[in-house]
């Protein structure tokens, strides 16, 4: 019973998921993304063409307030080589939670792969590939992604 009641569960997400990819960046979307399992904080900008390949399952990201997923990035916090001969002979699969800061920013195409945290106001470059944890502040850039500046070090907005 408790398989029926989890994939039940899933292929709801997998329909909210679906309905939401289609609406445009609003308070409605964040809502619908957080009805099917992902921890989302207010204000969140997921912009067209973003990504979760977590297999429909609950609390594997966390999005904190304010923070910005650009055009088409892919959050993989579970990955697996489904049916290829890899999956029986070796343990290469990893599922770990990823969390993006409040504030942060990750850039068009970016990938951000299991267990990373990007910090609190950090910046990912566009079509990055992020394999670890990224500093509050930092810029990360590149493939893999590697520190390549810091927000702090920018001049600030005069108002």
């Amino acid at each position: 019973m408790y398989e029926n009641n989890t994939m039940i569960r899933r292929i709801i997400s997998l329909g909210i998921r679906t309905i939401a990819s289609h609406i445009p960046p609003s308070g409605l979307k964040s809502r619908l993304y957080g009805w099917s399992g992902i921890q989302i904080g207010k204000r969140v900008h997921l912009s067209p063409g973003v990504y979760i390949a977590d297999g429909y399952r609950s609390n594997l990201v966390e999005l904190q307030d304010q923070c910005v997923l650009s055009p088409y990035v892919v959050l993989v916090p579970s990955s697996h080589p489904n049916t290829s001969f890899l999956a029986e002979k070796w343990q290469v699969s990893k599922r770990a939670k990823i969390t993006i800061g409040r504030g942060a920013w990750v850039g068009a195409g970016a990938v951000i792969l299991p267990g990373v945290t990007v910090g609190e106001g950090a910046i990912i470059g566009a079509n990055a590939v992020v394999r670890s944890d990224v500093a509050p502040y930092e810029i990360a850039a590149g493939v893999p992604a590697k520190r390549v500046g810091d927000v702090r070090d920018k001049p600030q907005v005069q108002s």
